[in-house]
């Protein structure tokens, strides 16, 4: 998995091709807020691939910059391979220097690959429902991820929790409960990261969800048109296929849409992009509306995995608006007891093993067909 850690720039720079005090970014985009910065940052850069620059100019704007590099030729070899999303926004080599990088009005994102090459080892099963048994039976209580991995042997491993260290997950065995304990659990190491592999099984999914039928994606991507429907009243959302110009019935799924107070998107709208694992950047307003209401207090920016990554397994980020806010997703949850009712903000929340199901779906059609062939109707 890949994920950013976020810290103020109050570091000396070290690296020696850097030594003339002057570097190369990409310039991408000028926003009149911090919160312009966060949206465009949630919007296009949840899986970045280099480090990412928000420095506030002295006119009171924040420019928003992507990737360090020691020479223009190595700027211009990234930016020719930087997806079209990015690309549109036309994007342009800048040369940074170390001054404006390590001042108190510039914020970091440090991008940077974490292994998590470590687990707890709970049941060794031959059949997959027996893994699923495992978890049911001897984690009850789960404070951290649980992954099913068909190992190279054949058997089903249920693993509990993913660590960067063995001392890691020697200190997280400590806490474990007594039924836990009682299948004698030991620290595996792993020839792959965890939290990086695609290797591993989604997290573990309510029964309901599991029952539900699976839609061959084969199949999928032959609709000349893909349309989701969400009803706020019922809190249901239907997928359909269209093909030779009639409408197919594929799935229904049960959702959380807006709170009766909150003002919501409505009518047909598209999708810009697709995520899978995101981070969230939330903005200043998210952050103090959770310090105030909540007690908790968010990070700048929330990795994939974290507790309060409210996005959960997958976001689906929408064209419509309300009052000319452009923020709308249909995403996961972290409180799956919430699907059904009048819970969100006025974005969609799924239960993320579906969201995970759905986004991975919608991702393989748009790379066949295109992303404008998916329409969402909001009632």
């Amino acid at each position: 998995m890949y994920f950013l850690k976020f810290f103020f720039i109050s570091l000396f720079f070290t690296v020696l091709g850097f030594a003339d005090g002057k570097f190369y970014t990409l310039s991408m985009c000028l926003t009149k807020d911090h919160d312009g910065a966060s949206y465009f940052l949630n919007r296009y850069l949840d899986e970045p691939e280099a480090d990412i620059f928000i420095v506030k100019l002295e006119d009171g704007r924040y420019l928003t910059t992507y990737g360090s590099f020691y020479s223009r030729e190595k700027a211009a070899e990234f930016m020719a391979k930087l997806p079209e999303n990015l690309k549109q926004h036309k994007p342009f080599i800048k040369e940074f220097d170390y001054n404006l990088a390590s001042a108190k009005n510039t914020q970091k994102y440090i991008f940077q690959k974490e292994n998590f090459n470590y687990s707890i080892s709970v049941c060794s099963s031959k059949e997959y429902k027996n893994a699923i048994g495992c978890v049911k039976e001897y984690i009850p209580n789960r404070t951290s991820d649980v992954y099913i991995i068909k190992d190279d042997d054949g058997l089903y491993k249920t693993l509990y929790g993913a660590f960067q260290t063995h001392q890691e997950a020697q200190e997280f065995m400590k806490g474990l409960s007594q039924a836990t304990k009682s299948q004698g659990p030991f620290v595996k190491k792993l020839s792959y990261s965890l939290k990086d592999t695609r290797n591993y099984s989604q997290k573990i999914a309510k029964k309901e969800s599991e029952q539900k039928k699976e839609i061959d994606v084969n199949q999928f991507v032959k609709f000349e048109k893909i349309l989701i429907s969400v009803d706020s009243k019922t809190n249901k959302m239907s997928l359909r296929g269209v093909l030779d110009g009639k409408a197919v019935e594929l799935k229904e799924y049960k959702v959380s849409t807006a709170k009766k107070d909150m003002p919501k998107p409505l009518g047909e709208g598209g999708v810009t992009s697709i995520s899978l694992h995101p981070h969230w950047y939330p903005t200043q307003d998210t952050i103090q509306h959770f310090k105030k209401t909540k007690n908790i207090t968010l990070p700048p920016v929330v990795p994939y995995g974290h507790p309060h990554n409210y996005m959960g397994e997958a976001k689906i980020n929408l064209t419509h608006e309300v009052d000319g806010k452009n923020v709308f997703r249909i995403h996961g949850t972290v409180n799956e007891s919430t699907i059904g009712r009048n819970e969100s903000g006025g974005c969609i929340r799924m239960k993320n093993a579906e969201v995970l199901e759905l986004a991975t779906m919608l991702q393989k059609y748009s790379d066949k067909k295109s992303i404008k062939n998916i329409r969402v109707i909001l009632n």
